[in-house]
């Protein structure tokens, strides 16, 4: 890729850090830059969950829906054991007969897939198809693994701000739930977080739901409702 691509991909897909905006984006600039590639999803496995986060198009879609089915495909393959899987000709492949016999029947004659760098136990695969036989040569190959960086790094940036903003978010909730306690009861704002601490501890609920309980109560209780 020439810098004045690398920049251009780089620009977009960092346009916006949100971590959904950023996975679309992934895949919309897959399509865009990388030879060869008519559609791509991106999968997400968290804690050991594997889902589609994002994808191109009706086709892709279904395509990413038969590896779940059938428990194969180059993508769950890329996840659980290696980098890179590339399957030339889906009408000859072995490895995931059964899932390159329906991807052939949807359109798709080859595919690529390739692993973006993450941190456990958060993992993501961009896989890439094409409507041509061998649609990914050498070059395409070369071009995807660098983008595949590229998007690793956007990824990871926007999975950090939207924890940030999610952090910032749960210490509102909290916050305003102690100040709401603090008024109700005449409690110091220590023994606020006290009580809202216990009752998470006790009841085995994540204090921010706590938390929202007493806000969600509020409104409720107002003459509005």
């Amino acid at each position: 890729m020439q810098d004045d691509q690398l920049a251009r991909i780089i620009e977009q897909l960092s346009a916006e850090p949100e971590e959904a905006y950023t996975l679309q984006q992934v895949v919309d600039q897959a399509v865009a830059n990388v030879p060869g590639c008519h559609m791509c999803s991106v999968f997400v496995r968290r804690h050991g969950t594997v889902e589609v986060a994002a994808n191109s198009d009706a086709t892709a879609s279904r395509v990413d829906e038969l590896q779940f089915e059938l428990d194969e495909g180059p993508c769950l393959n890329v996840l659980s054991e290696h980098e890179l899987a590339s399957v030339p000709d889906t009408e000859h492949e072995r490895r995931w007969p059964r899932w390159a016999e329906q991807a052939h029947a949807q359109g798709v004659k080859s595919s690529l897939s390739v692993r973006l760098s993450a941190t456990a136990p958060y993992f993501a695969c961009l896989n890439m198809y094409s409507y041509r036989e061998g649609g990914f040569d050498d070059d395409a190959v070369d071009r995807a693994v660098v983008y595949a960086r590229l998007a690793s790094v956007a990824l990871e940036q926007a999975r950090e701000i939207s924890g940030l903003r999610s952090a910032l978010n749960n210490r509102l909730i909290i916050g305003a739930a102690q100040g709401i306690l603090m008024e109700r009861y005449g409690l110091t704002l220590n023994r606020a977080f006290e009580v809202l601490r216990r009752h998470s501890n006790d009841s085995n609920t994540k204090l921010r739901d706590v938390a929202q309980g007493v806000l969600d109560d509020v409104d409720a209780r107002s003459p509005l409702h």
